[in-house]
């Protein structure tokens, strides 16, 4: 197991998942699902400013840039559009500088992620 698959396991795995799958809970399913995210800069940006991104216990942010590039390439499978840009640690350090709260980022996320998924349509 490598270093980023390590830290994705003891920091977001609990609740994800070890392989991306979180079961019937509230905690959204990574595997195969997350990578739609990724088809529109809002997207990206979304994924980064969710509090349990952006308030890690993971402090540095190329670390935590490894692991969402992890989740979203290993992780995310078959809905990460080709041509993944990975995250870079500045793009995390700039996002994470603005969480979303809890009401903001629930109702927020279905718009995103319609967005995103029109957009990963009209790419394919």
């Amino acid at each position: 197991m490598s270093h980023t698959q390590s830290v994705y396991v003891s920091h977001c795995g609990g609740c994800h998942g070890i392989e991306g799958i979180s079961g019937p809970t509230f905690v959204p399913m990574l595997r195969n699902a997350v990578g739609s995210f990724a088809c529109t800069d809002e997207g990206r940006e979304y994924l980064i400013r969710v509090p349990g991104v952006s308030m890690s216990l993971i402090r540095d942010d190329q670390t935590l840039a490894d692991v969402m590039n992890f989740v979203l390439i290993t992780l995310g499978g078959t809905s990460t559009p080709p041509g993944f840009r990975p995250y870079t640690a500045a793009e995390v350090h700039t996002w994470r500088q603005h969480p979303l709260s809890d009401p903001e980022f629930l109702a927020l996320r279905a718009h995103v992620l319609e967005r995103s998924l029109a957009a990963c349509k009209k790419a394919k």
